[in-house]
């Protein structure tokens, strides 16, 4: 069996993580930040992640979204492209691309280890 140890994994939090976005458009050359919002972190890998928000932010090219969270004590800044947007009742879900950095994607490994043996901890702590 053909096991593919590179593909991407996807981790889906217990509870959401809070963050932080901005949103920015190239405007004449220059960056220009065009909205600020408050999300929570759905899911992550080192590729993309699923956000909710109440902010209804605009689907289209060339806007780049950063997100700012905390994860396990690493502080991360999550910069891609908005490529989906969904209604869920009264608020958005949307799926965000990294700019496909190799800095970002070892910060997300990194931090997911440390959270995963932190709720592993948790789990066994309340269990006894």
């Amino acid at each position: 069996m053909y096991y593919k140890r590179q593909e991407a994994f996807r981790y889906v939090f217990p509870e959401a993580i809070s963050a932080s976005g901005e949103v920015y458009q190239y405007s004449a050359g220059k960056k220009e930040k065009v909205q600020v919002f408050d999300a929570y972190i759905l899911d992550i890998s080192p590729n993309g992640l699923k956000a909710s928000s109440k902010t209804d932010i605009e689907l289209k090219n060339g806007l780049i979204v950063i997100l700012s969270f905390s994860l396990s004590g690493t502080f991360i800044h999550f910069t891609g492209q908005l490529i989906r947007k969904r209604r869920a009742g009264s608020v958005f879900e949307y799926g965000i691309q990294s700019d496909g950095s190799d800095a970002l994607k070892d910060q997300i490994v990194s931090a997911l280890k440390l959270y995963t043996k932190e709720q592993l901890k948790k789990q066994k702590s309340q269990g006894k």
